[in-house]
């Protein structure tokens, strides 16, 4: 059983809206039509807030983390306290991204949005690609079941299905705009 699986799933949606954001941003300087990044900015924010912070960092902080932080599990090194200060970095740039659209300041906005993005997609690929092949290596069969026990709770709890669906229709919406 994979208990990081749907995490993946997650990171690769979270990809997605990481690089339409780039694509808005580029083209809010390249064309000089910056109303449409102030315009849609904030869906990328709401997007940040709720999915990748409130519902799939919530499951790595407060279930997977909790676990890999058990002695023994990760064995030669502990990446989790760098994963976490990523975390809180990326969330200082989503704070950036909010005061600059308060104050309409476009390069302020596309900097922090172009360092948020070049942020997660290196967070992403270290969880991917080294933390959780180590979670696989080093829990339990016990410890993975609990942590999807963790996982579906935390699911229903913040109706992942629903959520899946509000966000990959503003992510089409979002796209369809752009393309305008």
């Amino acid at each position: 059983m994979l208990v990081t699986e749907n995490l993946m799933k997650e990171h690769q949606l979270i990809l997605k809206y990481i690089g339409l954001m780039e694509r808005y941003a580029e083209s809010a300087l390249n064309e000089f039509n910056s109303f449409i990044l102030f315009e849609k900015a904030n869906d990328f924010i709401v997007f940040i807030d709720d999915f990748a912070d409130d519902f799939h960092h919530a499951k790595e902080e407060d279930i997977l983390f909790r676990y890999l932080d058990v002695p023994g599990v990760l064995t030669h090194c502990n990446p989790v306290p760098q994963m976490l200060l990523e975390h809180n970095k990326a969330r200082e740039f989503v704070s950036n991204m909010k005061n600059s659209l308060r104050t309409k300041t476009l390069n302020e906005l596309v900097v922090n949005m172009s360092q948020y993005a070049s942020l997660l997609k290196e967070h992403i690929y270290k969880e991917d690609n080294i933390l959780y092949p180590m979670a696989e290596r080093g829990l339990s069969d016990e410890a993975k079941l609990s942590l999807l026990k963790g996982y579906a709770t935390t699911d229903n709890r913040l109706n992942s299905p629903d959520m899946w669906c509000k966000f990959e229709a503003l992510y089409t919406e979002l796209e369809s705009s752009l393309n305008v």
